[in-house]
């Protein structure tokens, strides 16, 4: 029987449907990633459409239809991260963060830990301090991603190699083969950029708070390059928001 329930959520994306709803993609602590459609929510009058902009932390009551697509029937707001709002930089860092979510997490299985990433996460951006270069390399946008990495079960091996076992030097990377390859094991690998590896694993090794001191500017691009054959391997995602491979 098609049943209601309440829930914390995030709103990860929120798409026009007709002329007055939005069907919207939410992270749940209770079920995971769901969609749901929020009927009235683009109206000027509707209660609902302030309280379900993406990045905003709210509990919400979902009714499950028939169909893969619940209904939302009431929201408040538990934090909204205002500071998302007041700067550009903080707005765009966000948008990378949900999108990864998105895409990364599956439909219908909650995760605790992804769960604490993805609040914790743009609880620090809302009042973080502008970044030097674009959004996708801001160093919580790429520490989350490097943590979703362990919580997916995606993590590759960094230290040693993935095809023989061998210590460093690793100067290639094959997301076929799990991991970080030594040179009698580079035949297909792509090439490692300087610096790579160990910001990766600096990421996933020290808190989500210190982002900023785990990643050098000079191996940003090269960790975001990292993550991305992870995902393309193993997942078949490409980040929109993330540089081409």
């Amino acid at each position: 029987m098609p049943a209601t329930y309440e829930t914390e959520a995030v709103v990860l994306r929120s798409i026009r449907y007709s002329e007055a709803d939005a069907v919207l993609a939410l992270s749940t602590r209770e079920k995971g990633r769901v969609s749901a459609i929020a009927k009235g929510a683009r109206k000027t009058t509707s209660r609902l459409g302030g309280r379900l902009q993406p990045g905003v932390l709210a509990l919400v009551s979902i009714h499950e239809g028939r169909g893969d697509l619940g209904t939302i029937r009431a929201a408040s707001v538990i934090d909204a991260h205002a500071g998302l709002w007041t700067e550009g930089h903080r707005l765009q860092s966000a948008a990378c963060v949900l999108e990864t979510v998105m895409r990364v997490m599956p439909e219908y299985e909650p995760s605790e830990e992804a769960w604490h990433l993805l609040t914790r996460t743009l609880a620090l951006l809302a009042r973080a301090p502008a970044p030097p270069g674009p959004a996708r390399l801001d160093p919580l946008v790429l520490g989350c991603q490097a943590k979703l990495l362990v919580v997916s079960g995606l993590l590759p091996l960094l230290t040693v190699c993935a095809r023989c076992g061998a210590g460093p030097p690793l100067p290639a990377f094959s997301a076929a083969s799990g991991g970080a390859v030594c040179d009698g094991c580079g035949a297909g690998a792509e090439p490692v950029e300087p610096g790579a590896l160990a910001a990766l694993a600096q990421l996933v090794g020290r808190p989500l708070s210190e982002a900023a001191e785990a990643l050098p500017r000079e191996s940003a691009a090269g960790t975001e390059r990292l993550i991305g054959l992870v995902l393309r391997e193993h997942l078949g995602v490409r980040l929109r928001s993330a540089a081409p491979l």
